[in-house]
């Protein structure tokens, strides 16, 4: 049938097209069983290809409190996120949850790691009480090893590992992607859209990067642009990656649809450093201008200590006796 539109619109119409789940702005096209907003929305109804709910415009709760608490209606999947944090803020056990929960939500996770060995990379997630065997097994979490190319003598480096980390490295070696030379972006780009591939990761699951400073600068700017376009744009799939403060105003920030700063700051009431979290940037997501006082207490991970700083510095923490109780 040809598509048809109703000049007059009753309150009662959908407020959704039925195909892209997007709001209908004008009058709806009707179909055979129900409207959409477009022709094109109707044809592509007819072909059985209505999009799962709500696959267009889909966030994330990334199952952090500090940063789930700036970001309320959620992390869009289609974002490269930047962690920009100085020593002690513990941004890498952040990379280390977030992947966590991932798995927790039941998706797929892939960590890229350039300046761990990836058993070590494994066992941040024992040394927090969370247990990744399974997740290795059933094949939900790879890592990309972009270290061990470094090591000039590998098997050196394997014999002196104990019996845990052998016994870990033995478990997760059909789950560590290692790339030979990694010292251009071309195979990284490679190995893990080839990762990404192989989990069928499309619309769901995470990426982290442990770390952006391990590459080069003079090509820093274009693997962002590069992997935010091949991962985060066509696949619909988040990537997280840390970096230290001294190159967070790095040129490849350009591309970031995200940026969250850590630091560490002195409240002067209690003589007590405490660590921080805000977000300085977020595309197509609300976010709060706020600096949150957090703390890591494994197996809980990251917890909101108190209230919010405001943006100018002033701190609202409420409750500095729990806070220096928890230092």
């Amino acid at each position: 049938m040809s598509p048809s539109k109703r000049s007059d619109r009753p309150g009662d119409y959908p407020l959704e097209c039925d195909h892209c789940h997007y709001p209908i702005p004008n009058d709806p096209v009707e179909t055979d069983d129900g409207y959409v907003c477009s022709t094109a929305c109707h044809d592509a109804v007819g072909d059985d290809t209505t999009m799962a709910e709500p696959s267009a415009y889909k966030r994330i709760a990334t199952g952090v409190e500090p940063l789930d608490s700036l970001v309320p209606t959620g992390v869009p999947s289609n974002s490269f996120l930047t962690l920009v944090g100085e020593a002690g803020t513990r941004w890498r056990e952040l990379l280390t949850e977030l992947v966590w929960r991932a798995l927790e939500r039941g998706e797929p996770a892939a960590i890229l790691t350039a300046t761990t060995p990836p058993t070590a990379v494994l066992e941040r997630f024992f040394e927090a009480g969370w247990n990744v065997l399974p997740a290795l097994e059933d094949e939900r979490l790879r890592v990309i090893d972009c270290f061990t190319h470094r090591l000039e003598d590998r098997e050196t480096f394997l014999e002196r590992r104990n019996r845990w980390i052998e016994f870990v490295g033995e478990t997760a070696a059909d789950s560590i992607v290692t790339l030979e030379e990694p010292t251009a972006t071309e195979p990284i780009l490679s190995g893990l859209n080839e990762t990404l591939d192989d989990l069928e990761m499309t619309e769901t699951g995470l990426v982290t990067i442990d770390s952006l400073a391990e590459f080069e600068a003079n090509h820093r700017h274009a693997f962002v642009a590069e992997l935010r376009a091949s991962v985060c744009k066509a696949r619909y799939v988040p990537i997280i990656a840390g970096t230290v403060a001294d190159i967070g105003s790095d040129s490849s920030n350009a591309f970031a649809d995200g940026i969250v700063d850590l630091r560490l700051a002195d409240h002067l009431e209690s003589a007590v450093r405490h660590r921080q979290l805000s977000v300085r940037k977020l595309t197509g997501a609300q976010s709060l201008p706020q600096w949150i006082a957090y703390e890591y207490d494994p197996p809980q991970g990251l917890l909101v200590l108190g209230s919010a700083v405001d943006v100018d510095g002033r701190s609202t923490v409420s409750d500095s006796a729990e806070l220096h109780g928890r230092q």
